[in-house]
């Protein structure tokens, strides 16, 4: 008799390439539709510790609606401070609003990235147009 043996080691190997898009594609599409599993289970409580749930639950949805409106109106109101001061800028002085208004010239490639220590997968693209 072979003795039990509980621990199962699992080696995976070195993959040799990267995934087709085909591939790719068909794993996309597995993905999607296996989402319905992927959903967290219902909780089984009680009634009352489900009371308790649907709660707190109601709590902070409203706390965090209420937050939103907060971020809204700071940002309207900071919105119709700048408006209100480019309206102002307009009746004082028109050559300096023109000026605050002018469309800027990109000061830098579209494909430009970030620098690392390590070198690029692709090379720069000096000749790029759009």
């Amino acid at each position: 008799m072979k003795p039990f043996n509980p621990v199962a080691v699992f080696v995976r190997g070195k993959r040799t390439g990267p995934v087709s898009p085909s591939t790719q594609k068909v794993v996309n599409q597995l993905s999607a539709l296996s989402a319905s599993r992927k959903q967290p289970r219902l909780l089984k409580l009680c009634d009352e510790d489900l009371i308790k749930h649907k709660t707190i639950m109601n709590a902070w949805t409203l706390y965090q609606r209420k937050k939103q409106q907060r971020q809204h109106e700071q940002l309207q109101k900071q919105y119709n401070s700048i408006q209100e001061a480019m309206d102002e800028l307009k009746a004082i002085s028109p050559k300096h609003y023109q000026w605050a208004n002018r469309v800027e010239q990109k000061r830098f490639p579209l494909e430009m990235r970030v620098p690392t220590d390590y070198p690029a997968d692709k090379p720069w693209v000096y000749n790029y147009k759009k």
